[in-house]
């Protein structure tokens, strides 16, 4: 395989020249796990390390999966010395106490929101994963998989259509093939897509048939609750054979947001639509005189359930924002103590000689 069948072309050849040496050359970022990851520089793929620092031209922590990197080869390793400016990025907060950001893939095209029709969709999971993909410059699909074992197909459509009622929606088996071709064409050459979706939901088995052979792992779901088993450790990316990339991830139990309150409104736009029309430019759709939405919810012209995910998800990512000041304001502080504390020193130094 060449690196143009990775995504290669002249937009990244032009960012590329910002780190032009002998030197480095150019990859793509294939599989990461665990602080290691393997990339693609077009003559197969390579084990490769973080340098001891990333250039200050490029993205700031460490690559992800579908990354552009500055690759250097140094006594037999191979070391990531910048990652390119991403075009958009999957992004959730890291689970656990603390507020990190976990991009997930980089330089996505697509977000396919898996979900399964055997258990059924989650309209409310729909909603956040669409929101993500919004934010992260990367258009939403919802791919319904295991039609073969759905009882009613029309509602269970109909319920996923709730959570992404502005997102194409396509539902597919991977045991029939139905619906496959129609996915397979989405994905065309240039195109990088990123499947999203918890265990057992057939993320891998999809990415199997789409690939024609049986790269991956798979597993059954688990008798009784139709629960998934984790087979997919490590985020990968595959070339298909009809051209375009595939990113494959782990089942995801916790889809935190990671965006500001502004940006939920994009998973939304019948609801700032309507808001649009309200008495008060700063109207928060709650209990406020002359609001619009709550108005087109009273008279059945937007769904309050859809309303209701919307103000949550916004007071998520609020306190989110919130958080995240507070701990700019600490870190800022922090700093501050510390520079006037060696200021001090470099005081009482100068003052003993």
């Amino acid at each position: 395989m060449t690196l143009e069948d990775f995504g290669w072309n002249d937009r990244l050849r032009s960012l590329f020249g910002l780190f032009q040496t002998d030197e480095l050359v150019p990859a793509r970022v294939v599989r990461a796990d665990r602080g290691a990851a393997r990339v693609e520089t077009g003559r197969g793929p390579a084990a490769a390390v973080i340098a001891g620092s990333l250039d200050p031209a490029g993205e700031a922590g460490p690559p992800a999966v579908g990354d552009w990197v500055a690759l250097e080869s140094r006594d037999g390793s191979r070391l990531i010395r910048a990652i390119l400016p991403r075009r958009g990025a999957l992004a959730r907060r890291r689970p656990g106490a603390a507020d990190h950001e976990q991009v997930v893939a980089a330089n996505v095209d697509l977000v396919l929101i898996v979900e399964s029709l055997e258990r059924g969709p989650n309209p409310r999971r729909i909603e956040r994963a669409t929101a993500l993909a919004w934010d992260g410059g990367a258009q939403p699909v919802v791919v319904l998989t295991k039609a073969d074992l759905c009882a009613d197909l029309e509602a269970s459509i109909a319920r996923a259509g709730e959570g992404g009622p502005f997102c194409d929606l396509m539902a597919l088996s991977s045991v029939t093939g139905e619906g496959l071709d129609e996915l397979s064409n989405r994905i065309t050459t240039d195109t990088t897509a990123v499947l999203l979706g918890p265990s057992g939901v057939g993320k891998s088995t999809l990415t199997n048939r789409l690939l024609g052979e049986e790269r991956l792992a798979v597993a059954e779901v688990r008798a009784g609750d139709a629960k998934g088993r984790h087979t997919t450790t490590a985020r990968e990316l595959v070339v298909l054979p009809g051209g375009g990339c595939l990113i494959d991830t782990p089942g995801i139990r916790e889809l935190g947001l990671w965006l500001d309150s502004d940006a939920v409104g994009l998973a939304f736009p019948e609801i700032e639509a309507a808001a649009e029309n309200c008495r008060f430019g700063d109207c928060r759709h709650e209990s406020e005189p002359g609001c619009a939405v709550l108005e087109a919810v009273e008279v059945g012209d937007l769904d309050a359930r859809r309303v209701e995910s919307f103000l949550r998800l916004r007071k998520e990512a609020e306190n989110l924002e919130q958080r995240r000041d507070a701990t700019r304001r600490y870190e800022t502080r922090a700093r501050e103590r510390s520079f006037g504390k060696m200021v001090r020193e470099a005081v009482k130094l100068k003052k003993n000689r």
